[in-house]
């Protein structure tokens, strides 16, 4: 049975009521793109939103957070002998390496791993995308705009690349660093880092129904690639906190925990100018000797050991509106952590409404049976031209409750779009086939529409994830044209437009790119 933390009101943990409406207030903007926010204090939750349709049951994609439950896995595996921080890398792919390597890559140690100190110059981080069931552009996650390249065995990758710098002279952020440790876990303990972590980590603190992707080669791919739910990471957060132990019982060492969250090295030229510098796989913070696991798009788990707190919150958005989030967090919630507060019955009821009343905003607009041209595009079945999203076909069937069907790749599905509300739905697409760095479509799917004139406005909200696209959709006699956009995206271009035929009717298809040049497909 999964384990709950225990939720108290925020006065018994000396938290003001009102900095913490202050500080949802202040983020509950579409810009910044919350998804959820859990505030802990004294291993207690005091205040917890979501916007809706993000939901706690849902695990949501935590992109490069996962770095630090690399660092946890190789803690453990420390910790139980299986590895040494001094081994050399080189000392477990004695199968695997190249004719001859650099100097500096025999001297690389998994503790230079650990803390991005490698010596590269930049990340070799070159996987091969799309991945080996995509290279004939059919796969669920293909991407025809993607140089379609043999498969790169990732360790060798690795290996073939040159050492620039003496190892742990220059912090250099290192993806394939984070890979590499996965790898090693695995060759030294027997089971993938994640199996390992199930056992060590996961059950004790309650975590289940996680998941972590895995390579060609069947090693979790490291850097990336958890999905967890708020919950969970603020737990993993409380574990971190209490320097490796849960409840009653020591899990890791806690010599081992405090390396990992101090800093082993600076960072000349960082993030933010509150960046300090980097632990073992963690993020050290200038201030409140607080540390961070982070993940791209806005994915945080904070820890104040000097407050005894911790702050998790996903979210979908870029960085600059990341620096608003943290800033939020540094001037409204930090400082009011103190010894104890005055309950504020008023503040706390204002707190408990806008928790309720937190969502994702709809497209604005009129409902289909309120259009003059809903019903005439309704059923009608649109081939999409060749699009490096690879959806094939589109149909909406427009009445009371809206539908779509949406062919992926050759494949299809249906589900429900709701007016000024998100109807929730399954794709044609499981997690477990999905790449969270460039995948398009996801398995967990709200939609909701609204009519602006002769303009359908349609965002697919994949709430597992960071994405939220956004479809702007225009019918004519001949055909059909969408404007495609995404909230975030690792890509070049996040805008492009689709082009269907009807009537026999074909028109290309091309991306708008963000610097105003289209590029053809």
């Amino acid at each position: 049975m999964i384990k709950a933390l225990p939720r108290v009101l925020s006065h018994e943990v000396g938290i003001d009521a009102k900095a913490l409406l202050a500080l949802f207030n202040e983020l509950d903007s579409p810009e910044l793109g919350l998804h959820s926010l859990m505030v802990v204090r004294h291993n207690k939750v005091v205040a917890e939103g979501w916007w809706n349709p993000y939901q706690p049951e849902k695990p949501h994609v935590l992109f490069s957070m996962s770095k630090t439950f690399t660092g946890l896995a190789v803690g453990f595996a420390v910790q139980d002998g299986f590895l040494k921080m001094d081994d050399k890398v080189v000392s477990f792919f004695a199968d695997m390496l190249p004719a001859k390597t650099c100097e500096y890559m025999e001297k690389m140690t998994i503790r230079n791993l650990l803390t991005m100190s490698t010596g590269f110059a930049v990340d070799p981080h070159d996987f091969n995308w799309p991945r080996e069931d995509d290279v004939q552009g059919t796969g669920p996650h293909c991407f025809h705009n993607f140089e379609v390249k043999n498969e790169i065995n990732w360790v060798r990758n690795f290996f073939e690349h040159y050492v620039a710098y003496e190892p742990g002279t220059e912090f250099v952020y290192c993806t394939h660093a984070s890979y590499m440790l996965a790898v090693i876990v695995q060759r030294a303990v027997g089971k993938t880092a994640f199996l390992y972590l199930q056992e060590k980590l996961f059950a004790p603190l309650g975590i289940e129904n996680a998941s972590w992707e895995t390579c060609p080669q069947g090693y979790n791919v490291g850097g990336w690639g958890i999905m967890l739910k708020t919950e969970d990471m603020a737990k993993v957060g409380i574990f971190l906190l209490n320097q490796g132990k849960w409840e009653d019982k020591q899990l890791l060492d806690s010599k081992w925990v405090k390396e990992a969250t101090s800093c082993q090295i600076e960072i000349h030229s960082p993030l933010e100018s509150d960046i300090e510098g980097y632990g073992y796989q963690i993020w050290i913070y200038n201030k409140e000797d607080a540390y961070a696991a982070r993940g791209a798009c806005g994915q945080f788990c904070v820890v104040l050991p000097q407050r005894d707190a911790v702050i998790t919150l996903f979210s979908g958005t870029n960085s600059k509106e990341r620096e608003q989030i943290c800033d939020a967090i540094w001037d409204i919630l930090v400082p009011a952590m103190k010894d104890t507060a005055e309950e504020d019955k008023v503040a706390q009821k204002k707190l408990e409404q806008k928790l309720t009343s937190l969502r994702i905003p709809t497209p604005s607009g009129k409902p289909s049976s309120k259009s003059d041209i809903a019903q005439e595009y309704s059923g009608i079945h649109y081939e999409l031209a060749k699009n490096h999203l690879g959806l094939t076909s589109i149909q909406f069937n427009f009445g009371e409750e809206d539908q779509l069907t949406l062919g992926v790749n050759g494949m299809k599905f249906t589900t429900g779009i709701g007016y000024n509300q998100w109807v929730g739905g399954k794709t044609c697409i499981k997690t477990k086939d999905t790449d969270t760095d460039v995948s398009i479509i996801f398995e967990s799917i709200s939609c909701a529409g609204a009519w602006d004139g002769e303009v359908y406005h349609l965002q697919l909200c994949f709430d597992e994830t960071s994405y939220i696209n956004t479809l702007e959709i225009h019918f004519d006699e001949k055909g059909i044209m969408i404007d495609h956009s995404r909230n975030c995206s690792f890509m070049q271009s996040t805008t492009t437009r689709l082009m269907g035929r009807y009537n026999n009717t074909y028109l290309t298809a091309y991306t708008m790119r963000q610097d105003g040049h289209d590029e053809m497909f």
